[in-house]
């Protein structure tokens, strides 16, 4: 029997789902973040988070997904080998700065304890003056890509969450070498490849339905 694997990236969890290639669900399983939402303080800081951010850890979508896929495939009876494919899904937009290696800038002692370094999850609503300052000055200019957008860049995605972390944390903006969304650095780590070259989904960074 062949199969492909769904890992979908929620807010507090990660699910697993094994098919068959006629589309029959085989075994799910879903396991929780160690760290769930960073919402109140980094890992190991006792320094409280400003208000509206909501952070994640990327080892915490590594391990658990490592742990989802196994259970997985026990509860299928499946072997590795068996896997023909892999799916991935994340909640949108969630993004991260890493290095051209693809580590995050979180995971660095310099900045451990900068919350801006860290990945900012979907619900993270710290960019509101960011927003409105793209948002102004794409009017202003009558931007063309608006008209794609429902006629606003929306205080959960990508774009704004840059601007904020340039603004707020100029140190962490200036020693990332990519920004991309969570479910692209996934991808990353699941197939490697130069920083480049990377498959981009632009539908994460740009749409939030």
């Amino acid at each position: 029997m062949k199969a492909a694997l769904g890992l979908d990236f929620g807010t507090e969890s990660v699910r697993a789902m094994l098919v068959d290639l006629n589309g029959q669900e085989l075994s799910t399983v879903s396991v929780d973040y160690k760290h769930g939402q960073i919402v109140e303080f980094l890992p190991g800081s006792k320094k409280k988070l400003p208000p509206h951010y909501a952070l994640q850890h990327p080892l915490d979508w590594v391990d658990s997904a490592a742990k989802a896929t196994q259970s997985a495939l026990i509860k299928a009876k499946l072997d590795p080998n068996q896997v023909v494919g892999v799916g991935v899904d994340f909640t949108s937009c969630t993004m991260l700065p890493t290095l051209k290696d693809g580590t995050p800038l979180c995971l660095l002692e310099k900045f451990n304890n900068e919350a801006l370094a860290w990945p900012k999850l979907w619900k993270h609503h710290g960019a509101q003056a960011q927003t409105d300052r793209i948002n102004a000055v794409a009017h202003e200019r009558e931007e063309a890509f608006l008209s794609r957008y429902g006629g606003v860049i929306g205080l959960e995605w990508f774009f704004p969450k840059m601007l904020e972390t340039l603004e707020l944390a100029p140190e962490a903006y200036n020693a990332t070498e990519v920004w991309l969304e969570a479910g692209d650095w996934f991808v990353w780590q699941l197939v490697g490849g130069a920083a480049e070259s990377l498959p981009r989904s632009t539908c994460q960074a740009g749409y939030k339905v």
